[in-house]
C-alpha cells in the first residue's frame, strides 16, 4: 500500500514535466530594443533649463564652425561699445581680469545681464551655455590627463568642484569682484545714479522662496528666475565665452588655466571606501601582485592613554603605503586607504593635454576590468 502511494505521488510530480516536454515549443516573442538609460548625474550647469534658440533667431556666419560670430537677433536693445566704456564698474572689471583690448566692453556688460522676464536687452543665456561647454571640455581633459586612474564618480565630483555653481559663484564674487544689483529704482533715483550704471552690476530675476522672520514673501518665481549662485556662475561662463569670441581658443584655454584650474581642489578628500581591505585585495589580484599584508613598523605608548601605532601595507617586499592610528585596527585601515589613494591619485610626469599642439598619448595601464 505504501509503495503504491509513493508511485502515485511520483507520477503526479512528473506529469507536468512530461506535458511540458510533449507540447510544441512556444513561439518566441519578437526582440525589442530597449532604449539606453539616461545618466542620472548632471553637472550643476546642466540642471538649468537651457533654451534652444531656433535658427531663424540667429545670424549664422559663412563658416558655421566659427562659433564666436553667431549673433542672436531676437532681442531689441543692446548696449553699445561707447556706452559700455562710460560705465566705471565695467572698465574696472575689464582691467581687473586682464582682458585684451579686442575684448569689447559691451560684451562684458552683456555677460552681466541674465535673461529676465520684462527685459528687452541682450542677455547672457546662450553665452553662458557655450561657456559651460568650454569649461567642461578643458577641465575634464585636465583632470583625465593629470589623474588618469580616477574613478568616474570622483572625476564627476572633481569637475563639479571646479566649475559648479557654488565654485564659480565664489570666483565671481570673491576673486573677480562682480557686484549684484540690489538697489531699487527709487534708491537709484534719489542718488541720481545714471541709468547706464546698472549694466555694470549683475542683474537677474531672483528666487523669492525664502521667508524672513516676521515677513511673508509670496512666491513669484518665473521661468527666468535664478538662484544667486547660478546667476553669478552664469556670468563667469558668459565672460569665458566672450574671451573665445574675441580672442580665440588659445587665449580661452590660458584664461581658464589662470582663473579656474589654478584653484586648489582637494581630490583625495572625495574618496570614501566602505571595505578598503577587500577592494585593495581585488585590485592587487587584478594587477597580478601578491595579496596585501600589514606589518608593524613602530609603536609608542602601548600601555598609556594615548598610544600610537605606525604600520605599513606591503605587497610582497614592496611597501604600498603607511598608516598610523591610536589602535592597530585603525592604523591597518588607514594603510589600506592610503594604498588605494596612492593608486588612484597617480600623476604622470610632464603631462600634456589633448588640446596641446605637441600632445602624445601616454599609456598608463589596462584599467580595472572588475568594474
Amino acid at each position: 500500500m505504501l509503495k503504491s502511494s509513493r508511485r502515485v505521488i511520483y507520477s503526479l510530480r512528473l506529469s507536468p514535466i512530461r506535458r511540458a516536454l510533449s507540447t510544441s515549443p512556444v513561439k518566441p516573442s519578437p526582440l525589442t530594443v530597449t532604449p539606453a538609460k539616461k545618466r542620472s548625474f548632471k553637472f550643476s550647469y546642466e540642471r538649468s533649463n537651457n533654451a534652444i534658440v531656433e535658427e531663424p533667431e540667429l545670424k549664422v556666419p559663412e563658416n558655421k564652425l566659427d562659433f564666436g560670430k553667431y549673433e542672436r537677433s531676437s532681442y531689441k536693445l543692446k548696449i553699445g561699445e561707447e556706452d559700455a566704456k562710460r560705465i566705471p564698474s565695467i572698465v574696472a572689471l575689464h582691467s581687473r581680469l586682464g582682458l585684451s583690448p579686442s575684448y569689447q566692453h559691451s560684451t562684458l556688460a552683456r555677460a552681466l545681464t541674465c535673461k529676465m522676464k520684462d527685459s528687452e536687452y541682450a542677455d547672457n543665456k546662450q553665452m553662458a551655455l557655450f561657456g559651460a561647454n568650454l569649461l567642461s571640455f578643458y577641465v575634464t581633459e585636465h583632470l583625465i590627463t593629470e589623474y588618469p586612474r580616477l574613478p568616474i564618480s570622483i572625476l564627476k565630483n572633481a569637475t563639479d568642484a571646479y566649475i559648479g555653481d557654488f565654485s564659480l559663484c565664489d570666483v565671481a564674487k570673491n576673486s573677480w569682484g562682480i557686484e549684484e544689483d540690489e538697489t531699487s529704482n527709487l534708491e537709484k533715483y534719489l542718488s541720481r545714479e545714471p541709468k547706464l550704471f546698472k549694466f555694470g552690476r549683475l542683474r537677474y530675476d531672483k528666487n523669492t522662496t525664502q521667508v524672513e522672520k516676521g515677513i511673508t514673501k509670496f512666491d513669484d518665481t518665473t521661468a527666468t528666475s535664478l538662484s544667486k549662485a547660478t546667476a553669478f556662475a552664469d556670468s563667469v561662463r558668459a565672460i569665458i565665452a566672450g574671451v573665445y569670441a574675441h580672442d580665440g581658443e588659445s587665449k580661452t584655454k590660458k584664461f581658464i588655466d589662470d582663473h579656474i584650474l589654478s584653484r586648489k581642489v582637494d581630490i583625495s578628500s572625495m574618496f570614501e571606501f566602505r571595505e578598503p581591505g577587500k577592494l585593495l585585495a581585488r585590485l592587487l589580484k587584478v594587477k597580478q601582485m601578491e595579496a596585501p599584508t600589514v606589518r608593524l613598523i613602530s609603536e609608542t605608548g602601548r600601555l598609556s592613554n594615548s598610544p600610537m601605532f605606525v604600520v605599513g601595507c606591503f605587497s610582497g617586499d614592496s611597501m604600498l603605503a603607511g598608516g598610523e592610528g591610536s589602535s592597530l585596527k585603525e592604523a591597518r585601515i588607514r594603510s589600506f586607504v592610503n594604498s588605494l589613494k596612492a593608486f588612484y591619485l597617480y600623476r604622470p610626469l610632464d603631462t600634456k593635454v589633448p588640446s596641446d599642439d605637441n600632445f602624445k598619448p601616454l599609456f598608463v595601464d589596462e584599467g580595472e576590468p572588475f568594474y
